[in-house]
């Protein structure tokens, strides 16, 4: 089975992005870990920081589109 070059951009895009949000996450959701001072009592600011880092790392993707046209040329 071969793959399209259009395919392979869109799985390059996806890794791409995927390590660039991976990436944002950790370092979001540590450095607000470690402003509010999260310890293992405080369950809701650690959530509170995983969805604002979460929120933040899904912004590359809105470069989704743009990346897999550029891929496939």
């Amino acid at each position: 089975m071969k793959t399209t070059g259009k395919a392979e951009a869109r799985d390059r895009a996806q890794f791409i992005l995927g390590a660039v949000s991976l990436v944002i996450w950790f370092i979001v959701a540590f450095a607000l870990g470690v402003r509010w001072y999260i310890d293992e009592e405080t369950a809701p600011p650690i959530l509170m920081a995983g969805g604002i880092a979460l929120m933040i790392a899904a912004i590359p993707w809105l470069l989704y589109k743009p990346l897999v046209r550029r891929l496939s040329r």
